[in-house]
Parts: structure tokens; C-alpha cells; sequence
């Protein structure tokens, strides 16, 4: 199968009474991104950004070591580029966020690895404008950590993302860009923080 060709409406399941959607029964997706908003906002004010980024960046990054997971498990993909772009095809299905990558470049045998893209509507971006104006950072701290989780498993390594450019810091558009975590600079501390006790489980 090709990741263009997995069709995610396949795979979800609507409860009308509690406008719950589920994803192979394992975690909930949530349409709101007002509600989703005002969650973060809150527990931002509650407790504090760094342990708030913290908290996202973390939760985001086991969904996406865990979806990888299943998706390799439950698929056949004809290629490995399939598998991996796969997660990105996932996020446009949802409809939370329109996912394109622009570069997937890696070599299992030299470490290298290189990943870009848009985040195009980043609800996390969005949001953060509607409840925070404009940061100084990047503000899509759950969907960056997906991205390192799912990255993370697909490689055996720890891979990072952090956005380059972002709507929440004033940019026109959000771009991810995911590589080893040795190759990030002062700019990656808060995301490698709150990853490295995950990753000395990879």
C-alpha cells in the first residue's frame, strides 16, 4: 500500500450520543479546537509554559511512537518512504491539520536523517494566536512531539522536530523539520529535555 492510499475514514469509529470520535479504539480525537484551546490555555496558566510544553511535547510523542507502532504491525506498505510518510497522510485524514512534507531524506547505516514540511492550519498555531497572541517560540508543542515519536520509531533513534517557522511566532505558515537530536542546537533544550527519558527506552 502506498501512504497516499490509506483511507483513514476506514479506520474511526463516531459515537453520535457522545461526539466522541475513536481511532482504532486507542485514543479520542477531538474536533473542537476551540475546546482544545481553552484546555491548553488553561493549563498553561496552571502550570506554568515550560512544564506545560513539557506535558504536551510528551503527550503528543507517545501517540506517535505508539500509531507508528500500529501502523507497522497492521499494514503493508510498499515501501519504507510509504510507512513513514503515512503519519503526515494520517494527520490530513483527521482533519485536525493539513500535513504535507517537502523533504524525506535518511540512511540507516550513516545516522543521517532529514525530514521537512507544513503544517498548513496548525490548530496548535491557531489557538495559541486566539488565547496567547503572538510567542516568541514555537507553539505547536503536541504536534512536534508526534512528530519525534513517529520519526523515533520508524528509525530506532531519537529524532527531534522543532518548527523553524510557526503562525503563533507571526510567520505566515508553520514548517516542521525533523533530524537527529545531535544536530540541534540551543534552540531544541526544551523539546530534548522533556524527550530524553523516552528516549533511553529506544
Amino acid at each position: 500500500m502506498k501512504a497516499t492510499e490509506f483511507n483513514l475514514s476506514k479506520e474511526i469509529m463516531f459515537n453520535i450520543d457522545t461526539g466522541i470520535t475513536s481511532f482504532k479504539d486507542t485514543r479520542l480525537i477531538l474536533f473542537d479546537a476551540n475546546a482544545l484551546g481553552l484546555l491548553k490555555y488553561k493549563i498553561v496558566q496552571k502550570m506554568g509554559i515550560d512544564d506545560s510544553r513539557t506535558l504536551f511535547i510528551q503527550l503528543g510523542y507517545q501517540h506517535g511512537f505508539s500509531d507508528f507502532m500500529q501502523m507497522k504491525l497492521n499494514y503493508s506498505f510498499d515501501t519504507e518512504m510509504d510507512l513513514l510518510a503515512s503519519g503526515p497522510v494520517i494527520h490530513t485524514w483527521e482533519g485536525i491539520v493539513k500535513a504535507t512534507p517537502k523533504e524525506i531524506r535518511y540512511n540507516r547505516s550513516t545516522g543521517e536523517f532529514y525530514f521537512t514540511g507544513i503544517w498548513k492550519n496548525s490548530y496548535e498555531a491557531e489557538q495559541h494566536l486566539q488565547f496567547n497572541k503572538i510567542s516568541i517560540e514555537p507553539v505547536c508543542w503536541t504536534l512536534s512531539g508526534y512528530a519525534s515519536g513517529w520519526c523515533t520509531a520508524f528509525f530506532g533513534k531519537p529524532i527531534l522536530t522543532v518548527e523553524p517557522l510557526c503562525i503563533g511566532k507571526g510567520d505566515s505558515h508553520c514548517e516542521w523539520m525533523l533530524k537527529p537530536v545531535a544536530e540541534w542546537g540551543e534552540d531544541a533544550k526544551p523539546y530534548i529535555s522533556a524527550l530524553e527519558e523516552f528516549w533511553k527506552e529506544v
